[in-house]
């Protein structure tokens, strides 16, 4: 078998390792320390916000942004049926639960119009709250990813929600880098989350962060992940707080990391150039590409396969086939509302969702990918159809 090409791996180099010796020569290496701080400056810097709180995931920063939004339990959070899982956890950590709106097929994002049938067909609002009439909950914030690193479109979804109070945090986990209608995803609402995972376009080895422009909810973030210390000699608190800090040690890693984040996204971009060069000509598959408002970072390209080559091969006959010659693939996230513990929740009809998850699987996309890689893949696709039309 010809070596394995993985999704997406860190780019690691001497740059990294010189901040995090230099962490390891002042001794911080736990969630104190100078490199924590300087991370949060360059990042904030970076996106061109205020301020940025860096936690120990992105799942913690969601949780966090929630509770800054002033989600309660018993409340309701709108979020895109496809999606990594932890968008909707972050929901439930609270006690609140998730609506699962339908995806557009064009960003792969939340819906506008199954977000304006949800509020038309199913809610009143009486000046200041949404209440979803079939539950009797309060409807209280809206999570739009920024799926695979290709901006929602935002607009038509803000002035919507703004309409009826609903609070807007961009899950902009998968994101970094990418840009709608000229604005860095991350900065179009008030509060945003990017994580920081090992496949993700930089590496913390995990962590994530939360940007806004609100000093009082930047206070407030940093209150609520150091555990709501108030006094620290005699670890007095005020409030149920998180362990949510990130370790110095970390963020030595994502200040070489940031250092080279414009380069990461170029690389990702030409990656997806090359597989749209060479796939353009191949019937029975097709290459996700962003809209032309807004500029995609590709954190991972997707490829969705025609109904002809569904009818002879299942989705996981496909990834299987690729394993095969050695090509990591994976399907998108399963739908939430297919997962045991959230199937009860209130969910609009899901016909984008259900059509592109049976027929997609996303291809290797990492930063340290090269030409006769992607060659290698898109060669394989060919000869995959080949087969089937043969």
């Amino acid at each position: 078998m010809s070596r394995l090409l993985p999704l997406s791996v860190p780019n690691l180099s001497e740059i990294e390792k010189k901040f995090v010796n230099e962490a390891l020569d002042l001794g911080w290496v736990s969630t104190v320390g100078p490199h924590v701080n300087q991370f949060e400056k360059m990042f904030a810097e970076y996106l061109g916000v205020d301020y940025a709180v860096a936690c120990s995931s992105g799942t913690a920063a969601l949780h966090v942004a929630l509770i800054l939004k002033g989600v309660e339990q018993d409340d309701e959070v709108l979020v895109p049926n496809m999606t990594f899982v932890a968008t909707a956890n972050a929901v439930a950590y609270i006690g609140a639960e998730p609506v699962f709106l339908d995806i557009d097929p064009k960003t792969l994002g939340i819906c506008n119009r199954s977000l304006a049938s949800f509020i038309e067909q199913h809610t009143e609002f009486d000046g200041t709250d949404l209440v979803n009439k079939e539950t009797g909950r309060r409807v209280k914030a809206i999570l739009p990813v920024h799926m695979l690193g290709t901006p929602v479109d935002m607009d038509p979804l803000v002035k919507i929600c703004s309409k009826y109070n609903i609070e807007v945090i961009e899950d902009a986990t998968e994101s970094l880098g990418a840009t709608y209608k000229g604005k860095m995803c991350g900065t179009i609402s008030d509060i945003a989350c990017f994580s920081f995972n090992g496949n993700k376009i930089i590496t913390t080895g995990g962590g994530g962060i939360i940007t806004t422009n609100n000093a009082e909810l930047a206070k407030r973030a940093k209150h609520l992940t150091t555990t709501a210390k108030t006094d620290s000699i005699f670890f007095e608190h005020d409030e149920v707080g998180y362990n949510y800090r990130m370790v110095n040690i970390l963020a030595a890693i994502g200040l070489g990391q940031l250092s080279r984040l414009d380069s990461f996204v170029e690389i990702k971009r030409n990656t997806q150039k090359a597989y749209d060069d060479l796939l353009k000509d191949v019937d029975g598959v097709s290459l996700f590409s962003a809209p032309a408002n807004c500029e995609s970072n590709y954190w991972l390209n997707m490829i969705s396969f025609d109904e002809s080559v569904m009818e002879v091969h299942s989705l996981r006959e496909l990834v299987e086939y690729f394993a095969d010659k050695g090509i990591q693939t994976r399907p998108l996230w399963t739908l939430l509302d297919q997962m045991p513990m959230y199937k009860h929740c209130f969910r609009m009809p899901q016909p984008q969702s259900e059509a592109l998850h049976c027929r997609s699987l996303s291809i290797p996309s990492s930063t340290c990918i090269e030409r006769d890689d992607i060659e290698r893949v898109a060669e394989a696709i060919s000869h995959l159809i080949k087969s089937v039309i043969d």
